[in-house]
């Protein structure tokens, strides 16, 4: 696979890092869409004023506050298609307001486990929301688990579950999990994953195409019948191979 000669924008680290907004990996696009323009897009007329709708906008607020207390120093939060698939997934349920409300408790609770305020202290939640860890989860059982979406309830579910896995791992200080120094973030990955890195590495990722979840559309492309952990892996090596 070429590796492209410069990635399709270079934003700031430091404009990213701590930002009060989120930036998105849409090649050409500097902002993420802010949540309240989600609502306005994707909630229908008959909607907006109703319970649903309501729960629908405070749920994408208090995600969004979960981002920022959890992962502060996340770069990259495009929640386009994540709200789209949310409603439609909710709109379709027998009972669409609990499917909202149970959605939103386990989503905040996931941010709360893998974050900063916990022994796991991820520093990124952009294996979550491009659908990384999905499609590495996706491709273990391909055939019992293709047509689950990356925000369905069954994979949250495993998510947790493998959340708690990690801290029993971290308690016994576990080679590939040990418990972290004050104010580490963990990085079981073999690329860097420093804010620049981050930034080159995925930018590159975005503009070949090599993303599972194109977060920054509402209808983006889902894959997960490719490798994108080892395309990320590789595409690490191509560009940090002499850490420059």
């Amino acid at each position: 696979m070429s590796l492209p000669s410069e990635p399709y924008r270079t934003p700031s680290v430091h404009s990213a890092v701590g930002a009060a907004y989120r930036l998105s990996l849409a090649p050409g696009r500097h902002r993420a869409t802010p949540c309240v323009d989600l609502c306005a897009a994707l909630l229908e007329a008959d909607e907006t004023d109703t319970i649903f709708g309501r729960t629908f906008a405070q749920g994408m607020r208090d995600l969004e506050a979960g981002l920022k207390e959890h992962f502060p120093n996340n770069i990259y939060g495009d929640l386009d298609y994540y709200a789209a698939a949310l409603l439609n997934a909710a709109r379709a349920h027998s009972t669409p307001l609990t499917y909202l409300q149970q959605h939103f408790v386990q989503v905040g609770e996931l941010l709360q486990l893998y974050g900063c305020n916990s022994p796991i202290h991820f520093r990124y939640a952009h294996d979550f929301l491009y659908g990384f860890d999905w499609a590495r989860w996706v491709r273990k059982a391909p055939t019992k688990r293709g047509n689950t979406g990356p925000f369905a309830p069954a994979f949250l579910h495993y998510l947790k579950e493998r959340g708690d896995e990690l801290l029993q791992l971290i308690a016994t200080d576990d080679c590939t999990y040990p418990r972290l120094a004050r104010g580490a973030d963990r990085n079981p990955f073999s690329f860097l994953r420093d804010p620049a890195s981050e930034m080159r590495l995925h930018q590159s990722l975005a503009a070949d195409g090599l993303v599972p979840v194109e977060a920054w559309h509402p209808h983006g492309r889902l894959c997960c019948r490719s490798d994108y952990s080892a395309l990320r892996d590789e595409r690490a090596d191509q560009l940090f191979s002499d850490h420059g």
